[in-house]
């Protein structure tokens, strides 16, 4: 899996619109998050479509987060920006369980822990402990399937 640049700087943007909680400029996104102002005016774009930033016209314009904080997932902000992960036609069309059921198992584990974090988790992970639980359980996951594939106990 590999997520575009664009995606990066998109979370970054409505990061920073979150902690900021008022009218940002896209000057002041494009000199805090060294990202060409260019940029930020496509990327704004995208997220104003897709509902997640509101765009204030004018002298002081700028942009705000149209959600709550605590309602926007880290799975919301990548499949607005990098759309959803789908499992190939080709997969299902020849009939391979075992791949089949190995990538739709990865999708909803992938969904289920990015949909399990929020933005106002991210923006005080330090302070959240179920933050750090989900962080663990992933890890504790990790740590099984990798000790599980350097036993070759997976084939």
């Amino acid at each position: 899996m590999r997520f575009n640049l664009s995606t990066c700087y998109g979370m970054q943007i409505i990061l920073y619109l979150a902690r900021s909680n008022k009218i940002v400029s896209s000057a002041e996104l494009s000199e805090s998050l060294q990202i060409s102002q260019r940029y930020i005016l496509q990327i704004a774009r995208k997220l104003r479509d897709g509902e997640m930033i509101d765009t204030h016209i004018g002298m002081s314009g700028g942009y705000t987060l149209k959600k709550e904080a605590s309602t926007v997932s880290v799975y919301d902000m990548v499949s607005l920006l990098e759309g959803e992960m789908h499992i190939p036609s080709c997969i299902i069309k020849y009939k391979n369980d075992t791949l089949h059921t190995t990538l739709s198992m990865s999708k909803k584990y992938i969904d289920t822990f990015f949909s399990s974090i929020t933005l106002d988790q991210l923006l005080f992970a330090c302070a959240e402990e179920q933050f750090l639980k989900i962080i663990r359980l992933a890890e504790t996951h990790i740590g099984i399937l990798e000790n599980e594939k350097s036993n070759n106990k997976l084939c």
